[in-house]
């Protein structure tokens, strides 16, 4: 029962990780995305694609 419930523990610990990476990465995407210069985004928009 003792590994059991440290081998739960220690999931919980990676969840929490996962968490907390996983919203870090959205918030600093809305945050790029919303901080993004106009001219940039033209720029990328007007960007040609290589088709070969």
């Amino acid at each position: 029962m003792k590994q059991f419930l440290a081998n739960v523990q220690g999931v919980d610990g990676y969840l929490i990780f996962s968490m907390i990476t996983f919203f870090t990465f959205f918030v600093g995407l809305i945050w790029w995305v919303v901080r993004a210069d106009k001219k940039y985004i033209q720029k990328m928009k007007n960007m040609p694609l290589d088709n070969q």
